[in-house]
């Protein structure tokens, strides 16, 4: 099975690199500025790999592994990038916080137990968020941005089924897999299986406030990940499209839809969304795509132009680019043409690529790429500059 990579996106300058850690590898970097590389999180092992992308020369290299307590399945930043926080594919279910200092060494910093196994997790300084399969949960952040103690969790199925229902990792392909949350405080956590959107009223005390639950606009659509407009208004979210909804006091009203996938492939193959990110002047829109049990079919990722409001300008792609095996992948950037980098990590062959988009010329193209040691299969990343 093949899966393609996340996308995020990463502020560069000029003369300056970057680096990132995968649930599995590290870093990324733009043209002419020297940073350290993002950690990365693995389906096939615990180490975190951090790596560094040199924009100047275009090359992409392993500068250290950490040893991890995965198998890690995300990994995420604080916005002071001096904190990590990963989750695990294995047993027992928990969350997990890492230290960063200057010369980007690790330190494990927290573990937190949690009821099932969470796929994705998000934070806003004050709380932790994550979600997968039947459970969401919030978690405090102290001072010092660790992981603390659970404010709320979350019951997307009747609360006496939780016991008797699966809890692995295996939940989150047909349960919740993310957990988003906007400026005003509404959150938003997209459930697979239940081909819905549940929306919540996120309180200054950490607890959340059922609001409501928008079904996806046709029959096995599956979201699986969604990104806020900066100002709360939108709402991005990508099964097998990207659809834009606006966000109510109480819930959701879909407006767009487009396809992250070319039109020529649909129906013939199976495809699943990963992830969408905003391109770093927020013109543009970046979803990636992977093939569903069909390896021998590749994944995409894809640009959407985006007006002053955030809106779609056109219900059509501006571009695809079809990776060279299936993806996941984040944005970095350069003020020079070439405007945003973002990673496409695979899992059936254990590659990372480092695409950049060019908004003049409106292509994207394959910049980097690397290949993990002893058959590593990297998942998620995260900038750490």
């Amino acid at each position: 099975m093949s899966y393609p990579a996340d996308i995020s996106l990463i502020d560069g300058l000029d003369e300056q690199s970057f680096d990132f850690v995968v649930a599995g590898p590290r870093g990324s970097r733009c043209p002419g500025i020297s940073s350290p590389p993002p950690p990365h999180g693995f389906y096939t092992n615990s180490t975190l790999f951090l790596l560094a992308f040199d924009t100047t020369s275009r090359t992409l290299t392993l500068n250290s592994t950490i040893p991890g307590f995965g198998l890690h399945q995300f990994v995420t930043s604080n916005e002071a990038k001096v904190r990590v926080y990963a989750t695990t594919m294995s047993e027992p279910p928990r969350l997990f916080t890492w230290g960063v200092d200057e010369n980007l060494q690790f330190t494990h910093l927290s573990t937190n137990n949690i009821t099932s196994s969470a796929c994705y997790i998000s934070n806003d300084g004050q709380y932790s968020f994550s979600a997968g399969g039947p459970t969401a949960q919030i978690n405090s952040l102290g001072d010092n941005g660790v992981i603390g103690n659970q404010t709320n969790e979350l019951y997307l199925i009747p609360v006496e089924d939780i016991d008797s229902v699966d809890k692995t990792r295996n939940a989150v392909l047909h349960g919740a897999h993310a957990f988003n949350v906007n400026v005003n405080n509404k959150g938003f956590v997209p459930h697979l299986g239940m081909n819905s959107i549940f929306m919540y009223d996120i309180a200054d005390n950490g607890t959340a406030q059922l609001q409501s639950i928008n079904l996806s606009p046709t029959e096995g659509d599956g979201p699986r990940n969604s990104y806020s407009s900066e100002d709360g208004k939108l709402l991005y979210v990508v099964p097998q499209w990207l659809d834009v909804y606006e966000v109510g006091e109480t819930q959701l009203k879909h407006i767009q839809r487009a396809s992250v996938i070319p039109e020529d492939v649909r129906g013939y193959h199976t495809f699943r969304s990963n992830t969408v990110q905003p391109s770093k002047y927020g013109k543009y829109l970046f979803t990636s795509t992977r093939s569903w049990e069909s390896p021998e079919v590749n994944g995409y990722a894809a640009v959407f132009e985006v007006n002053d409001d955030g809106y779609l300008i056109k219900e059509h792609a501006v571009t695809f680019y079809e990776a060279p095996v299936t993806l996941e992948d984040e944005t970095n950037c350069d003020p020079e043409g070439l405007t945003d980098y973002m990673y496409l990590s695979d899992t059936s062959q254990g590659w990372i690529f480092i695409l950049g988009w060019t908004p003049s010329e409106q292509t994207l193209d394959l910049v980097a790429s690397l290949q993990y040691p002893d058959n590593a299969s990297p998942y998620e990343a995260t900038w750490l500059d």
